[in-house]
């Protein structure tokens, strides 16, 4: 993941006169995720998927709904992408990898741990898939 900020020069253009309307200096910025929590996980060479849970924590006292994705989605299947958490709680995320003939390697993927309502990641899970050789 690239990180850093970037700007960019928005035009807006009327399509009948071809005028310019309006433009935008848009700034963006992007940091590297805040990883909480680092897992190997062994994934035996096999035709199925592989199941595995790991455990969503709420690190918070009040009921928190948390949005769950992956860096990887087409090696990665998320059951169930929102949970709720309780207060100080925490739950077990079920998770499928789906083994692919590219797959001889270890492979990082990041798995999001977001605010349900406002999509603000509020931290990362690194998860190195180490799938062993058919």
């Amino acid at each position: 993941m690239e990180t850093g900020t970037k700007k960019f020069v928005v035009a807006v253009v009327n399509s009948n006169t071809l005028k310019l309307e309006r433009g935008f200096l848009v700034f963006g910025k992007s940091e590297a995720p805040r990883i909480t929590q680092k897992y190997i996980m062994n994934i035996p060479a096999t035709d199925e998927a592989v199941r595995r849970k790991i455990a969503i924590r709420n690190p918070y006292g009040l009921p928190k709904t948390f949005r769950i994705t992956t860096s990887h989605p087409e090696i990665v299947k998320i059951t169930d992408q929102l949970m709720s958490v309780p207060p100080m709680g925490k739950l077990p995320c079920e998770m499928f990898f789906v083994r692919n003939s590219h797959h001889h390697q270890n492979i990082e993927t990041l798995l999001y741990i977001s605010d349900a309502e406002t999509y603000v990641q509020e931290e990362a899970y690194s998860l190195t898939l180490d799938f062993e050789a058919s």
